[in-house]
């Protein structure tokens, strides 16, 4: 599910008891934002919490989750079955001063002149992804988190694998959507 915020933080407040301890207003407002939707994918008031690597879960309820949020959306994803993983990221030309701690030099040397910022905005959310799915601490995004080369489009299906020294997953597809 994806949630474009359009509401003002009193509405989100208003319907939760807990009240996180965020400063920023804009991350808090995200933070209820994304926390509403879950309510709402799922159909009822749940709660979540957080395991040992900051995965959250919903207490006393089986299945996988994931939430992201940034300015403007929230989103969550949700499976009875499957390990999941979501990310929402702004284009923003930052990304290129943070590039060589998710991607090799090779595939930052990759990337065409004119796709560079919406490239590597696209490497990082789909690792970000990836990281949720697994699930487990310690892994590393620029060796461990692997995406098959790719032509940008607006959206489309990538082929990642993660794999490190205890465990491969391959065959991975991660499907993206850039909208305004």
């Amino acid at each position: 599910a994806l949630w474009r915020i359009e509401e003002e933080l009193a509405f989100f407040q208003s319907r939760f008891n807990a009240h996180p301890d965020i400063k920023n207003e804009n991350k808090k407002l995200q933070w209820y934002a994304s926390r509403y939707l879950v309510n709402k994918l799922l159909g009822e008031k749940v709660s979540m919490i957080k395991d040992e690597t900051g995965k959250p879960f919903i207490k006393n309820h089986i299945g996988n989750i994931s939430i992201s949020h940034t300015t403007g959306f929230a989103a969550v994803i949700f499976s009875k079955k499957f390990k999941v993983g979501i990310d929402l990221e702004m284009i923003n030309p930052k990304v290129e001063r943070i590039a060589h701690k998710f991607l090799r030099a090779d595939e930052i040397n990759s990337i065409k002149p004119n796709e560079k910022i919406e490239k590597l905005i696209l490497y990082w959310s789909v690792k970000e992804s990836l990281y949720k799915f697994y699930g487990n601490a310690g892994v590393e995004f620029t060796s461990q988190l692997l995406i098959e080369t790719f032509d940008l489009n607006a959206d489309g299906i990538l082929n990642a694998e993660i794999s490190t020294a205890d465990s491969s997953i391959k065959n991975l597809q991660i499907h993206y959507d850039f909208f305004d």
